[in-house]
């Protein structure tokens, strides 16, 4: 809005004190009525414009910006001012330049294109419609300032199309630089393989989360989980097979945990998970429902094989370190592979 107000006013107003020099010269036909029935014409149309975009209904058209049609009604002001003088008329169609220059970093090199076309068309129009009246007082001057404004419409133009071609590489470029910073935030936070977090970003979030459960905004539940006899499973199948296995995990854990769960890959086949609960049924609740998910998976080069894995679940207690927990989840994992695996064991803060 503010570059559209800025365009308009002060582009009107430098168009406006021009022809109102030339009209105090004596060199605009027909005087002060015709100039300010122009020129209220002229600034009427500015300000619906204005208003056009003031309302939001610039949002409703493919380009908001409204930039190729505000340069068509430029252009066509300076055409119709020009028809009204016997002197100055070039020194009016230079403004058509400032107009070039609002557009060229905003629009395609087609629309430069046709917004030229038509300040050139338009120019020789209104020279050849004088001309047949009569009215120029040098035909062959006036042609020469024609032809001296197409020359340098067409150096604007060449130039216009370097800019665009610049300005879509630098485009392109920014898009791949921004896809570039987006993978190496990803790859800081989270796992390459699974598209699970870090183990270093985990431990980050642990502490965050200990703290508001610290505060007493919600439990939380901390599991460690390691798939069984994983170490079989790549010696036999191999280590893509494995790495299979572990996206598939991974995926489950998106679709079977909660929103505001959160899962986390530590290493190997050792995944944290983290859970905001009413209480330890709940949290139990959801970890089975992810460990059955698991069972059930089969596999197209392993159709036999039924992964499951071990847990070990426990609570953050009031006052407790994210390592504390961390170490009594990690004493539970253990109790459950001692226990024969393919198990949850839980217990509370102590």
């Amino acid at each position: 809005m503010r570059r559209l107000a800025f365009s308009l006013l002060m582009g009107g107003a430098a168009h406006t004190l021009v022809c109102w020099l030339i009209l105090q010269w004596g060199f605009f036909r027909g005087g002060a009525t015709v100039f300010y029935a122009l020129f209220g014409t002229i600034w009427a149309g500015h300000l619906g414009l204005l208003l056009f975009a003031r309302t939001g209904l610039n949002r409703r058209l493919n380009n908001p910006a409204m930039t190729e049609p505000v340069m068509i009604w430029c252009i066509l002001t300076l055409l119709a001012s020009a028809l009204y003088l016997d002197q100055g008329r070039l020194a009016v169609m230079a403004f058509f330049f400032a107009i070039l220059h609002q557009g060229v970093f905003r629009v395609r090199r087609r629309q430069v294109a046709r917004a030229a076309a038509l300040a050139v068309a338009g120019y020789a129009l209104v020279l050849l419609y004088l001309n047949a009246r009569g009215d120029l007082a040098q035909p062959l001057l006036e042609a020469g300032q024609w032809l001296l404004f197409s020359l340098v419409t067409l150096a604007m133009v060449l130039l216009a199309s370097e800019i665009t071609t610049i300005r879509l590489r630098l485009r392109e470029r920014n898009g791949q630089l921004a896809e570039l910073l987006e993978r190496i935030q990803d790859l800081a936070v989270k796992d390459e393989l699974t598209g699970l977090y870090s183990r270093r970003h985990a431990m980050e979030l642990l502490a965050k989360a200990c703290g508001q459960a610290r505060r007493g905004a919600f439990l939380l539940a901390v599991g460690f989980v390691d798939l069984d006899h994983f170490k079989r499973i790549n010696d036999r199948h191999g280590h893509l097979f494995g790495d299979q296995v572990l996206v598939r995990f991974a995926e489950l854990t998106r679709r079977y945990l909660g929103d505001k769960d959160m899962a986390a890959r530590l290493g190997g086949e050792e995944f944290l998970i983290m859970l905001p609960v009413m209480d330890m049924e709940q949290a139990l609740t959801s970890v089975e429902r992810l460990m059955s998910a698991l069972r059930a998976q089969r596999f197209m080069a392993a159709p036999a094989l039924e992964v499951t894995a071990s847990v070990g679940l426990t609570v953050v207690g009031h006052g407790e370190s994210p390592d504390e927990v961390l170490v009594r989840a990690d004493r539970l994992l253990y109790q459950a592979k001692a226990a024969g695996r393919d198990r949850i064991i839980t217990a509370g803060p102590p």
